[in-house]
């Protein structure tokens, strides 16, 4: 049986159940709180916790969960999946990385606190899942102009790799070995010793590209048969995967409306440096203002503009790897 007696929810072998995590009673009259999915599978073996829309404009994770959850035949599941799909709810409401409410970013406020702002409260209110859990796997992704596509492969400090090889088992080509980002679910995971998938992936065009949801939900799927939840074989990417060591984040240089110069097409794959990603028109001037270029020789865009936008400088533009420092496979 698993149970989440403190909430009402028991949820027997072969079953499925939801309920919602209390947060706290806000201005607007209302009771906020964080949605709970948990599937119990009818043979005992580990918990995956899966999570989503941390940041509130990041709302690929919420079908890329769906998908994947509906298509799980609890008879043949060993173990629990525990799943938020919508971590951040003030903040999708608004359609805002950053909570409206208290302005700031969840994922720099675990494990929480329970007498803090309201976006620390909604981490202490989660964090006790990630407790209870063998793995946490965190779909993050792109905005509605931004995509973005890799696994970021942070530590879990144990040193035997489990990380890495759950990591890689999600399925995308492109991986990129980095540190944690203090104050995250997965750095909080880290420091209990759980090991956490990092999913970087969506925005923008790939919510209408029926490929990528599914890249991502075989994605969840084969991060449970790495954990022997499932039965089968993980499905790698058709193209051998390469981890990098090395990237940048490229922000925008200057205000206007930044057009980009290359698309989906270079997704997983190569840009020569010098080329040119995209152009910032000043649209009262109607001049060319500023320009983004491949800044590696070997270029691998993880995140990239897609669509013609408004943007101020400082903006996200790019986050690119140097091809070069990959680690040999």
């Amino acid at each position: 049986m698993s149970a989440f007696r403190h909430l009402g929810l028991e949820v027997a072998p072969g079953a499925r159940g939801a309920t919602r995590l209390p947060v706290a009673d806000v201005a607007g009259g209302y009771s906020l709180s964080v949605p709970l999915h948990v599937l119990n599978g009818a043979h005992p073996g580990p918990t995956l916790m899966v999570v989503g829309v941390v940041h509130g404009e990041e709302i690929f994770a919420i079908d890329a969960i769906r998908t994947a959850l509906a298509s799980i035949d609890l008879a043949r599941l060993h173990g629990t999946v525990i799943a938020v799909p919508v971590a951040n709810p003030p903040a999708l409401a608004a359609n805002t990385r950053n909570s409206p409410l208290d302005m700031l970013d969840l994922n720099r406020q675990f494990p929480g606190s329970e007498e803090g702002w309201l976006s620390q409260r909604i981490a202490a209110a989660i964090a006790p899942l990630v407790d209870r859990s063998d793995c946490l796997l965190h779909i993050d992704g792109g905005a509605i102009e931004r995509v973005i596509h890799y696994t970021f492969v942070k530590s879990d400090g144990s040193g035997n790799g489990v990380t890495e090889h759950l990591s890689r088992a999600f399925g995308l080509k492109l991986l990129y070995r980095g540190s944690h980002s203090e104050g995250s679910i997965t750095s909080y995971a880290a420091s209990r010793g759980i090991p956490a998938v990092l999913a970087e992936i969506g925005g923008s065009t790939l919510y209408t590209d029926l490929r990528y949801l599914q890249r991502a939900s075989t994605g969840v799927l084969n991060v449970m048969r790495a954990l022997h939840m499932l039965d089968g074989a993980i499905v790698r990417p058709a193209e051998q995967q390469v981890l990098l060591t090395r990237r940048t984040l490229v922000r925008v240089p200057v205000g206007g409306i930044f057009h980009p110069t290359v698309g989906l097409e270079v997704i997983d794959g190569e840009v020569a440096g010098g080329t040119v990603l995209g152009t910032v028109m000043n649209p009262y001037s109607l001049e060319q203002v500023g320009e983004i270029r491949a800044p590696y020789a070997r270029s691998a865009l993880l995140q990239m503009r897609v669509l013609p936008s408004a943007v101020q400088p400082g903006d996200y533009a790019f986050i690119i790897a140097d091809l070069d420092s990959a680690e040999p496979a």
